[in-house]
C-alpha cells in the first residue's frame, strides 16, 4: 500500500471473488470531534483498496509509481462512522477497463463500494495508472532530489472555518483574495504525508478541495455527498499552489455545489466539484 506507518493502514483483509471482483475488509479509527466521518480516511481506504488489488491480483510491481487519473465518489446523506476506534467496514471492488503496456498493467478502472454491514454507504469511480521507475525518473527529473520537508509552511486558517477541529489538520493558509487560499504542505500531518514523496499527494489536493468548499460556505455547515476530482499535473513543493473556490447552484434540489481549482505557476494541477446539502 506504499505506506510506512501501521496506523495509516485501514485494511484488514482481502479476497478475490471471481475475475475482476474483490472483497476487502477495513477498520476505521474514530472520526475527529464533530465530524460524522473523516473524509481523509474514506479516500485513503479507497486508495489502499485499489493498490492491494493491483499489486496482489494484477501483479503490478511494487516499484512502479502510482498515478491517480481521476477519483469520483458519492456518500449516502447522513452516513456516520460507528463510534469508538473499531468501525468495521467492507469494501467491494469491480475492476473495469484493465489496460496493458507490453506485458505489464498500465491502468485499472475501479468501481468501489463501501459497506457498513449490508448497507452501501459510499461508492467511488476511479482510475489508477502505473509507470516504471525509469520512466518516472525521466518524468520527474530534478524533483526527485528536492529536499524533503525543507519548504516554508505558512500559518493555517482557523480550523473552524474549514470544517476541522485541529490546526494541525488544516491544509489551507490565507491567500491573496476572497475564496482563494494557499496550499500548506505540513509534512507532520502523518495521515496525509505518511512518508517522503517528490510531489503533493493527490489525496492532499482532495482534502484541500474539501476544506476550501467548507471555507467558501462558512459559517454554514456543508456536507458534500458527491465529489468529482481530476488530476491534471503534478503539484510541486518548491512554489506556491493556490486553491480557489466558486459556489455555484446544484442541479439537485436542496443542494449546493462548489467548484475548486488548484493552480501553480499559472497552470491548473487539480479540479474538483463538491455537492451536497448546506445549512
Amino acid at each position: 500500500m506504499h505506506l510506512v506507518r501501521e496506523d495509516a493502514v485501514f485494511l484488514t483483509g482481502w479476497q478475490r471473488l471471481k475475475d475482476g471482483e474483490f472483497s476487502l475488509t477495513a477498520r476505521w479509527p474514530e472520526p475527529p470531534d464533530g465530524l460524522p466521518y473523516d473524509p481523509r480516511v474514506l479516500t485513503q481506504t479507497i486508495r489502499q483498496s485499489g493498490l492491494v488489488v493491483a499489486h496482489a491480483s494484477y501483479e503490478v510491481p511494487l516499484a512502479c509509481q502510482t498515478l491517480l487519473h481521476y477519483f469520483d465518489f458519492t456518500v449516502v446523506p447522513g452516513f456516520r462512522a460507528a463510534p469508538g476506534n473499531s468501525s468495521p467496514l467492507s469494501v467491494g471492488i469491480t475492476v473495469t477497463d484493465p489496460r496493458k503496456r507490453g506485458r505489464s498493467v498500465s491502468s485499472l478502472g475501479m468501481d468501489v463500494r463501501l459497506l457498513q454491514g449490508d448497507r452501501v454507504v459510499a461508492r467511488a469511480d476511479s482510475e489508477f495508472g502505473w509507470i516504471s521507475p525509469a520512466a518516472y525518473r525521466r518524468l520527474r527529473g530534478h524533483h526527485l532530489t528536492d529536499g524533503w520537508n525543507e519548504w516554508t509552511v505558512p500559518a493555517p486558517l482557523d480550523p473552524r472555518t474549514v470544517g476541522r477541529t485541529f490546526r494541525s489538520d488544516v491544509v489551507l493558509a490565507p491567500g491573496d483574495g476572497s475564496h482563494r487560499w494557499q496550499l500548506r504542505n505540513d509534512a507532520d500531518n502523518v495521515l496525509l504525508y505518511d512518508h517522503p514523496v517528490d510531489h503533493v499527494p493527490g489525496l492532499v489536493l482532495m482534502e484541500a478541495a474539501s476544506q476550501a468548499a467548507n471555507a467558501a460556505l462558512h459559517p454554514l455547515t456543508f456536507e458534500p455527498t458527491t465529489v468529482t476530482s481530476a488530476f491534471e499535473q503534478y503539484a510541486e513543493f518548491d512554489r506556491p499552489c493556490w486553491v480557489d473556490a466558486e459556489v455555484v447552484p446544484s442541479a439537485t434540489p436542496g443542494e449546493i455545489s462548489v467548484l475548486v481549482t488548484a493552480t501553480q505557476s499559472g497552470q491548473s494541477v487539480f479540479r474538483g466539484r463538491l455537492s451536497g446539502p448546506c445549512g
